[in-house]
């Protein structure tokens, strides 16, 4: 494993997902049962966004309500890079892409997780910065 490695083994393929019309606490709800620190946010079976624990705090802390605020509300929209140097909260890679990638992407885009979506097998998951560095050094 290293730097050079292809992501899809460190991604979380079983992510749990929220739909965009949910709220709040059913997302939170999510996160706690499947101990998961992101949900990809769906909609009419695509994926839109990401919903990190930190976007959750955030809104909790200005005191958003749990159960009227939808994940759209605090969700980060997802748009696809291809290697250009722009900041975008949230982005989606190839499982293909090296590690090496992936982390240069996540510190473009000031961000922890990234959406990866698998083609070959029509799947979608979640990759942390924790994950990509323990797949880095291993």
């Amino acid at each position: 494993m290293g730097m050079k490695d292809e992501i899809k083994n460190a991604v979380n393929w079983n992510a749990p997902t929220v739909d965009a019309a949910e709220s709040m606490r059913a997302a939170i709800r999510k996160m706690a049962a499947h101990h998961a620190s992101a949900l990809a946010v769906t909609s009419d079976g695509k994926v839109v966004g990401v919903l990190t624990d930190m976007d959750l705090m955030m809104a909790v802390e200005g005191n958003s309500d749990l159960d009227a605020t939808r994940a759209t509300g605090c969700m980060t929209a997802c748009q696809l890079l291809q290697g250009q140097a722009v900041k975008s909260p949230c982005a989606q890679l190839d499982s293909s892409q090296t590690v090496e990638n992936a982390l240069g992407v996540m510190n473009k885009a000031g961000v922890h997780h990234l959406i990866i979506s698998d083609h070959e097998k029509d799947r979608i998951g979640v990759v942390s910065i924790v994950d990509l560095l323990k797949q880095a050094i291993s």
